[in-house]
């Protein structure tokens, strides 16, 4: 009986740790599974973050490079600035400094073509806010103290000839952008380094003239007009605009005026009154609009837009007139922002006591309230549009040199003051005057193969 119990006990032994061999096999293979699952897992990690990383950095280069637009149209429509693109503040002597339209942009006054002189401007994130630098030759180069971690990413900004057959007023605008300030890989003949987010955003600008529309008269009155006792002269010698003296919505009595037009057409058949197309009676549009004011319509069909959007614009400059105000409040407007129309505002009198404007940089006046010369022999170059109920031009032997227009009634008061058409002072306000926006469609964030 004990020698039949030892071959039991030994198969039972036996069948056990075979048993125990398969159990250990599994789980040996389980376990190489489970290797292999987590380390398939951990691969599609790495690669999950590696491209969230880069994924990261392509966006914040992208963002950086449309930044970069918007901050080249902003400054375009700013004043004169410093080599770190700030505007000048209205205390700050001006000096020399030009605008930055002025450093990158040369448009030309007779034809409003603009050419790029080949010059960058650029910004990089410190951590905590843009810090720009605008040379007038040479990479940007800005002075900054970095803030965290990073990464600190850059843009540089670049304009070109607008490529649409010499069309006045366009420019293109070409930004760089990458994850970090380096001229390899901001430049614009760059090749992308390990790491980078490059990006490359285009927009096409065009200047929105500032006065649209021309005005075909040295002298333009959409409501009444009164010549005066005086001898005050209106002139238009440029064969091109027709050289209408008066322009009227309403009669036109010259009385005593000197007219001057063109070689072989009389003072008397130069003016031209009782125009419909001028009078713009009110309307009575319901429910009611800005074009129910004949008076926002005239400023519309001179400006191509309705006052409160005109006045709303970037590229304006305003002279607050409330209590009245002189030249030279004008002129330092004119001297911190060239290139912008100016709004003196407020209702009180603009009195010209000295020169406002220049024949190479004129100015474009919308005055709420009256113009008139002071006792002397003062020249404003540029165009004058006054929204006053009447405007009475008054003053010594002052002279308006360009055009003037006026919203409602107009009459010479006092003295000999003289209006004359000036062609070329009103092609450069035209040009050069007015604010730059962005052309519908023309935005890319690609290079159409376009050699640096």
């Amino acid at each position: 009986m004990v020698h039949m119990l030892r071959p039991l006990r030994s198969a039972r032994h036996h069948a056990a740790v075979s048993r125990g061999a398969a159990s250990l096999v599994v789980v040996m293979i389980l376990f190489f599974i489970i290797t292999l699952v987590a380390a398939y897992t951990s691969r599609n990690l790495l690669f999950e973050q590696r491209t969230s990383a880069n994924q990261y950095r392509a966006t914040l280069a992208f963002e950086s490079a449309d930044a970069g637009i918007e901050w080249a149209i902003a400054r375009l429509n700013e004043g004169r600035m410093n080599d770190d693109c700030a505007e000048l503040a209205p205390a700050t002597a001006v000096g020399t400094q030009p605008s930055f339209r002025e450093r990158y942009l040369s448009i030309d006054p007779a034809t409003g073509v603009i050419t790029t002189p080949d010059k960058l401007a650029g910004c990089v994130f410190n951590g905590a806010t843009w810090v720009c630098h605008c040379p007038d030759a040479g990479n940007p180069a800005p002075t900054y103290t970095t803030t965290g971690s990073g990464p600190f990413p850059a843009f540089w900004v670049k304009f070109r000839s607008n490529q649409v057959g010499g069309r006045p007023g366009i420019v293109r605008i070409q930004v760089n952008a990458c994850t970090r300030d380096d001229a390899a890989c901001l430049n614009f003949a760059r090749e992308a380094q390990t790491g980078d987010g490059l990006a490359t955003v285009w927009s096409m600008v065009s200047l929105r003239s500032a006065l649209p529309s021309a005005p075909a008269a040295a002298l333009t009155v959409r409501g009444t007009f009164a010549p005066g006792a005086n001898t005050p002269t209106v002139s238009n010698l440029d064969s091109a605009s027709g050289g209408f003296t008066i322009h009227g919505g309403a009669a036109v009595n010259p009385g005593s005026i000197v007219l001057q037009s063109v070689p072989g057409t009389p003072g008397a058949l130069s003016f031209l009154q009782n125009d419909p197309a001028l009078a713009l009676a009110d309307l009575t549009i319901s429910p009611a609009t800005p074009a129910n004011d004949g008076r926002n319509r005239m400023f519309n069909s001179v400006f191509g837009t309705w006052p409160n959007t005109y006045f709303a614009q970037p590229g304006l400059a305003v002279v607050d007139c409330t209590s009245d105000c002189l030249a030279a409040d004008v002129n330092a407007v004119v001297q911190r922002q060239p290139g912008h129309a100016i709004h003196v505002s407020g209702g009180g009198r603009l009195r010209i006591d000295a020169a406002i404007g220049t024949a190479a940089a004129p100015v474009l006046i919308i005055a709420d309230g009256n113009v008139e010369f002071d006792s002397t022999a003062a020249t404003l170059h540029g165009v004058v549009y006054s929204r006053a109920a009447a405007w009475e031009l008054e003053g010594g032997d002052g002279t308006l040199r360009g055009a003037a227009i006026a919203e409602r009634n107009f009459a010479f008061d006092n003295d000999n003051p003289s209006v004359i058409y000036d062609r070329d002072v009103i092609l450069r306000i035209q040009h050069l005057n007015g604010t730059f926006a962005k052309v519908a469609g023309s935005w890319r964030d690609f290079q159409p193969g376009l050699n640096p």
